[in-house]
């Protein structure tokens, strides 16, 4: 039954997050999900099985919910085969600390009682402080699998309430892991609830009423959160200017069709939106033409000449100098040509195809667009022969900021995440504080071909927006290309995998003062792990404490 429950808790996380069914997740799955996992670890007769239920867990909810992993090239054995095995080995450990979590009487680490409803038998009868220690446990562990390195801030429980904009406005406080604290604590509740209702499990009146009160702490937190959504959605970050842009979603699969397929249908959608502007938006033209990651596949200032005549019908130069409007888009950009060291990068060209910025991606896509120990030849070799790597991206250190004239002669400020830095807090949060006024970030997910995967992509990003109080615009290869405004709402979209373009005017929004998040990052998160494993540190310490003890001669 444990591992029944266990697999009904991954389905259940994995239709949670945007999927095919439900392109934007479900909540009502999200606060429930964890709910037959927690109650499996508990019911656990050792940690060894416990650790077997956390590899089902871990291998089954990584490998339902980014199952589109298995479309990345010809690499389907190490993106999904070998991710969906590293996240069952991960939870393996994961699931001791929240099997400890499950059973532990947590009070008698802060007083000793004789009252059964604070002392309870650990499979049987409710613990008060139980419930919100195992969502401590949850949420630390959200957070840990989102930074480093290896980070993949995919699947988080909390993406289940995108949808709903009143319920994470608290998102500019707490950050993400606000609201994977109080779904966490949601399902715990639930598993807490079981045993009480079972037969077997010795219901008593006052273990219900005690749960009772736990779960009125939820409501008021759950209330909290709401009202202060309400609050923040009815004085809405101002907006102090407009920038209009026009947003290329050109749809050609960067590995089928060669380079100057999808550069003929940037071109070409970028004259029809030039053409449509003034109809679609009152204004003459846009400050900026926006194209997605890996449109340019030379280096732009190095093939000039090509850029000149290509692509044949209508070459890029002479159109950027045609239409007299600079160009923001995805290219390589080559540091050292003996070595081959190059970047991926955004540019932005003027239209005299001058480089007037660039920025090079410094969070990379772990064993694709960075390897580590790949200096040593061994490590090259391995790639080489074995994965079939055979050249990595060198990373960017600055956080670069750039800037565009609007028509009023005013300076809009914006930085340019690529790809799914997005979806990175941290690295989005420097770029606000290098003075950026919006992001624009240039993505290519084409190669997915599932709509569940832009969806998570975009999902992850909206976040961004709330917790800096700052606009979003997201210009992707097949989508979703979208204007996401500072509380999280899609102003505007166009449908993923067509071939379409997106005359816009986005609002810049900025308020007087600083988000809570934008000052402190992920305090929250921080917090709960650093007291959850206080709590793990204290139980243990008094459990062999009288090893320490002085022992009579």
């Amino acid at each position: 039954m444990n591992v029944l429950a266990t697999i009904l808790s991954a389905l259940l996380v994995a239709f949670a997050v945007p999927n095919e069914l439900m392109p934007y997740g479900n909540a009502l799955a999200a606060l429930i999900c964890l709910a037959p996992y927690f109650l499996a670890l508990r019911r656990s007769p050792s940690y060894m099985r416990a650790a077997l239920l956390g590899f089902v867990f871990g291998s089954l909810s990584h490998g339902v919910s980014s199952y589109w992993l298995y479309y990345f090239k010809d690499f389907a054995i190490w993106t999904i085969g070998s991710t969906s095995l590293a996240y069952g080995f991960l939870h393996m450990l994961v699931a001791g600390f929240l099997r400890w979590a499950s059973v532990t009487n947590v009070e008698d680490l802060f007083w000793k009682t004789r009252r059964t409803i604070l002392k309870p038998a650990p499979h049987t009868e409710f613990s008060l402080l139980r419930p919100f220690v195992l969502a401590l446990g949850w949420t630390a562990w959200e957070w840990a699998k989102s930074i480093g390195f290896l980070a993949y801030p995919w699947g988080l429980v909390a993406y289940g309430l995108n949808n709903y904009p009143r319920m994470i406005q608290i998102v500019d406080s707490l950050g993400v892991y606000g609201l994977s604290f109080i779904l966490a604590l949601a399902s715990a509740l639930l598993a807490e609830l079981v045993p009480l209702l079972s037969p077997a499990g010795g219901y008593r009146r006052q273990f219900i009423k005690s749960w009772g009160r736990a779960t009125a702490v939820w409501l008021i937190m759950f209330a909290w959160f709401s009202i202060y959504g309400m609050y923040k959605l009815a004085n809405p970050t101002p907006v102090v200017d407009r920038l209009p842009l026009l947003l290329i979603q050109h749809n050609a699969d960067s590995w089928m069709g060669g380079e100057l397929t999808a550069l003929e249908t940037a071109v070409r959608l970028s004259r029809e939106g030039m053409e449509a502007y003034e109809s679609k938006t009152g204004l003459q033209k846009p400050a900026m033409i926006v194209w997605s990651e890996t449109v340019l596949r030379r280096p732009f200032a190095d093939y000039l000449g090509f850029y000149k005549r290509n692509p044949k019908q209508d070459p890029l130069v002479p159109f950027l100098a045609e239409q007299n409007v600079p160009l923001l888009t995805g290219a390589p950009v080559v540091l050292n040509w003996e070595t081959y060291d190059a970047t991926n990068s955004v540019i932005y060209i003027n239209s005299d195809s001058n480089i007037l910025y660039s920025y090079a991606k410094r969070h990379p896509v772990p064993f694709a667009e960075a390897i580590p120990f790949w200096e040593y030849k061994w490590m090259r070799d391995f790639m080489a022969k074995v994965v079939g790597v055979d050249g990595t991206w060198t990373m960017g250190t600055e956080a670069v900021v750039m800037s565009v004239p609007t028509a009023e002669g005013k300076k809009v400020r914006f930085g340019t995440p690529i790809c799914f830095e997005d979806a990175f807090a941290d690295v989005c949060r420097d770029f606000f504080k290098n003075g950026a006024d919006l992001l624009i970030n240039l993505t290519n997910d084409s190669w997915s071909q599932t709509v569940s995967s832009e969806t998570q992509h975009l999902v992850a990003a909206r976040f961004r927006t709330i917790e800096n109080r700052r606009v979003l615009v997201r210009s992707t290869n097949g989508g979703i290309t979208a204007v996401i405004d500072a509380e999280g709402r899609i102003i505007e979209s166009l449908p993923p995998f067509t071939q379409q373009y997106l005359a816009t005017v986005v609002p810049i929004q900025k308020g007087a003062g600083f988000t809570t998040y934008y000052l402190l990052g992920d305090w929250f998160a921080a917090f709960v792990t650093l007291l959850f494993f206080s709590l793990i540190f204290v139980h243990y310490f008094r459990s062999f404490r009288p090893f320490f003890r002085h022992q009579p001669a």
